[in-house]
């Protein structure tokens, strides 16, 4: 009969063993996934003909709840339809809250394995409670194109919006 403690050394050598194969001193890759753009999320090495859907009207702060003390940002995604791609282009959805001082940024990459229609969401941000004071913020959504277009790298601003961030309590 082997012992828990035998089996608990054989358990912790196998972890550490593929850790230690699929880590940055081995360069054994572990995962089958094959990304479509060489450069993943910064990849804009294409083009493509990219409309925004829909982009939200405000955004939210709202206090972080299981007593953190915190502000979450939450912004609604934006949806955008990617026709004609050709290689890999970025579009970038930012938020900028020039009040409070803050930008957040997320990007997708489009490839022509991508569905036409795009959810783009925006990263989580969280601010400190003693940096919110008002009930309402003014802010400004921006959706951004990144791609080439006659072998020049081209930044396009595809929509601009000033939108409401409403604080609740």
């Amino acid at each position: 009969m082997i012992g828990p403690r035998v089996v608990s050394i054989i358990v912790v050598s196998i972890i550490t063993a593929t850790v230690l194969a699929s880590g940055p001193l081995v360069p054994v890759e572990l995962t089958t996934y094959e990304s479509p753009c060489e450069g993943g999320s910064l990849s804009s090495e294409g083009n493509a003909v990219i409309q925004p859907s829909s982009i939200p009207e405000s955004a939210t702060l709202t206090r972080s709840e299981f007593g953190a003390e915190v502000w979450k940002l939450d912004v609604p995604d934006a949806t955008v339809r990617a026709t004609d791609v050709q290689g890999c282009v970025r579009v970038t959805y930012e938020i900028s809250i020039s009040e409070l001082g803050i930008t957040s940024l997320s990007a997708v990459t489009v490839s022509e394995e991508s569905p036409e229609m795009l959810h783009v969401s925006m990263s989580e941000t969280t601010l400190s409670p003693d940096r919110v004071s008002e009930e309402q913020y003014d802010a400004e959504v921006r959706l951004t194109y990144h791609g080439v277009e006659n072998q020049t790298t081209v930044e396009r601003t595809l929509i601009r919006r000033n939108i409401t961030v409403e604080v609740a309590a």
